[in-house]
């Protein structure tokens, strides 16, 4: 009987919008924010009937076609295996036929916390997302609140302007969504996993890198377009560590 309520008027209780955020270590130094991945604990409630929602949009996606081959995060029948697999099956491919292939990882900058409240909504009504569904979302995501807690310790409530909360049901299946037409027009193999990206290609002449150089700059154009920023590798030892295992994959193929 909640549930119907909230859906029918459009509404969602206040506390169903906090979110205690718990900083989780990812990498480097523990001196910087930055690394550190913000995950959000809600309403048990309220993630109840996200998973509802996440259920009947995702069936929707599923039936219809409308989520790209190309992505094979957060999607049934799909993991970092398929993904890996389906690369490994392009890549050695070309390898057998004695062609190059040029590969080049995509990362986006902070995405969960970056998508924008009102273009994702956009989105969603592109993809026939709809109704009362679609005011419950947008209701959902507007005048969020969250803060820190660190063993024990809170910082005061911020509200949240763009974002959708990592540790959320209905997180991973909205941003799928609003990323998902970022690689339309692109000629060259792309393969997705989450926020994680490969665009690759046959690179034998001039002809071919131009190719993927113009897809590359299509795909960066229309990240910059809904302010989806790609991180760059900045330091030398990023630079080893790909090179590495470009170079072991090489390799082991051989």
């Amino acid at each position: 009987m909640l549930f119907r309520k909230s859906l029918d008027e459009g509404t969602v209780p206040t506390d169903w919008k906090l979110s205690n955020v718990s900083p989780i270590f990812k990498k480097e130094s523990r001196n910087l924010a930055e690394n550190y991945r913000p995950v959000s604990l809600t309403s048990v409630i309220c993630k109840l009937f996200e998973s509802i929602m996440r259920d009947s949009m995702v069936r929707h996606l599923e039936e219809k076609l409308l989520i790209g081959n190309s992505q094979h995060g957060f999607r049934k029948g799909r993991s970092c295996l398929s993904n890996l697999l389906s690369f490994l099956d392009k890549v050695t491919g070309s390898v057998d036929s004695r062609s190059s292939i040029d590969v080049i990882f995509l990362d986006f900058a902070k995405a969960f916390d970056k998508v924008p409240h009102k273009r994702l909504t956009l989105k969603l009504e592109s993809y026939g997302i709809s109704g009362k569904v679609l005011q419950w979302v947008s209701e959902w995501l507007r005048r969020r609140m969250q803060r820190v807690c660190i063993n024990g310790v809170v910082s005061s409530w911020l509200e949240v302007w763009s974002d959708v909360p990592q540790g959320s049901v209905l997180g991973p299946i909205l941003f799928l969504i609003y990323i998902n037409d970022l690689d339309t027009g692109i000629k060259n193999w792309i393969l997705k996993f989450a926020d994680d990206t490969k665009i690759f290609s046959v690179v034998n002449n001039d002809n071919d890198s131009n190719q993927l150089q113009n897809d590359l700059n299509n795909l960066l154009s229309r990240a910059e377009e809904w302010q989806m920023l790609f991180n760059v590798l900045r330091n030398a030892r990023s630079c080893i560590w790909v090179t590495e295992i470009v170079n072991t994959v090489t390799t082991w193929m051989e």
